[in-house]
């Protein structure tokens, strides 16, 4: 068939489809850190993501890449004297949030929530558990104390913690690191969020607990129809879960593909650095393990892009 009688064969629908309006869309964002010193720190220089609704993307990358002060501006966290966003938007669900200007106070974007990397700090140490569900629960449905009771209760056995009457009473530190984070992972689902930013939601577990982690977090945000961005360093993980990966190197997005085909695709000299990192069963007999720094110096050697 012709290229022609290709065009003329699709639908309106398939035509429709075709230009909906992405849930997220980060534009030539750029943000700096120490703003009002002497040597400011461009941490985003210019990246631009899309994310369509229901997708999961990771954005992986070392510490110090990017990724973490991407997740941050993106859900609106991101603030104070000397964090400055210089250029670019964020759009989320039609309306623009980014602002260029300095700001001191966070804002929270309806239909946004965010995971952050350590349940023990992030989670408030002095309320309950079920205080803070209740507290999550408050601030999107009118509920009555009962209502607000039985709804934490039901999501707390939603996230696999089943002694739920001893969880809702227990603070963060007399729970151990798992039920820290399905605990967390409640609160961010709580709010029936459009969109949910994991920031390095397995950091402080085991591999074990990171795959029943990651397929909970997979599983739950799929039930709900929302999108899932995963911040992490650990590209092997991401690609079994995040439909597209990106990889972020100094401030930038370098490489971007497919989560199961990246191994095979990558060009970027760094991504691939990423990738022979992966300990296995090749790389055992190595009398010296790759490393980033070395990726990082050669680049910097030849002057190839960030």
């Amino acid at each position: 068939m012709s290229e022609i009688a290709l065009k003329e064969a699709t639908t309106p629908d398939q035509r429709e489809e075709d230009v909906t309006p992405p849930l997220l869309a980060v534009t030539d964002l750029t943000v700096r850190y120490g703003a009002s010193g002497p040597r400011p720190v461009t941490a985003l220089d210019g990246v631009s993501l899309t994310i369509a609704r229901g997708e999961r993307i990771a954005l992986v990358g070392e510490s110090g890449s990017g990724k973490t002060t991407m997740g941050l501006a993106i859900a609106g966290f991101l603030t104070g004297p000397d964090v400055e966003i210089t250029a670019g938007t964020v759009t989320f669900d039609g309306a623009t949030l980014a602002r260029t200007e300095r700001s001191g106070v966070p804002r929270r974007t309806p239909g946004m929530s965010m995971m952050f990397q350590d349940a023990m700090t992030s989670l408030d140490p002095v309320w309950t558990i079920g205080s803070q569900l209740r507290a999550v629960l408050r601030a999107n449905d009118k509920l009555t104390r009962k209502e607000q009771k039985d709804r934490a209760r039901e999501w707390l056995t939603r996230v696999g913690l089943t002694d739920t009457d001893r969880v809702m009473k227990a603070r963060p530190y007399e729970l151990s690191g798992g039920m820290r984070q399905r605990a967390m992972l409640a609160l961010a689902l709580a709010g029936g969020p459009q969109l949910l930013i994991a920031d390095e939601p397995t950091s402080a577990l085991d591999a074990s607990l990171s795959r029943e982690a990651m397929e909970l977090l997979v599983e739950l945000t799929d039930d709900f129809g929302a999108s899932l961005l995963i911040v992490s360093h650990d590209i092997h993980l991401c690609q079994d879960y995040a439909d597209r990966t990106m990889v972020m190197y100094g401030g930038r997005i370098v490489e971007h593909g497919d989560s199961r085909t990246l191994a095979e695709t990558a060009t970027h000299p760094y991504t691939v650095g990423l990738l022979r990192c992966i300990p296995t069963l090749d790389s055992a007999n190595l009398d010296e393990l790759p490393t980033l720094a070395r990726v990082a110096a050669e680049l910097a050697a030849t002057g190839a892009e960030r």
